[in-house]
């Protein structure tokens, strides 16, 4: 008997759709230059319509589906992506411009 047995619990173990979009936080691995990094990842996300901020400390915020994501997490130059929520009109006040739909 499995727990989910146990509680009479469904488990749907599924992500999201794969073309769905999300924010995500992106980190290189220590020792990969700045912008070596940004680079890349533009190459990588498709342009710099989907790259939301960065910044020399080490990371970047990004704009992608679902399916890229999974994609940068095996790349050996990337540490972490990981999504983040926010608020938009909070985050443009802060970074300037519009929020990102």
């Amino acid at each position: 008997m499995t727990i989910a047995d146990r509680f009479g619990a469904d488990i749907d173990v599924r992500g999201p759709d794969p073309d769905s979009e999300g924010t995500f936080l992106v980190t290189p691995v220590d020792g990969v230059d700045h912008e070596a990094f940004v680079t890349a990842l533009l190459g990588v996300i498709g342009g710099h319509d989907r790259l939301l901020a960065h910044h020399r400390s080490g990371f970047a915020l990004v704009r992608i589906p679902f399916d890229r994501s999974r994609r940068l997490r095996r790349l050996p130059w990337i540490a972490t992506v990981g999504g983040v929520s926010f608020d938009p009109e909070r985050f443009a006040a802060v970074v300037g411009g519009n929020p990102p739909t």
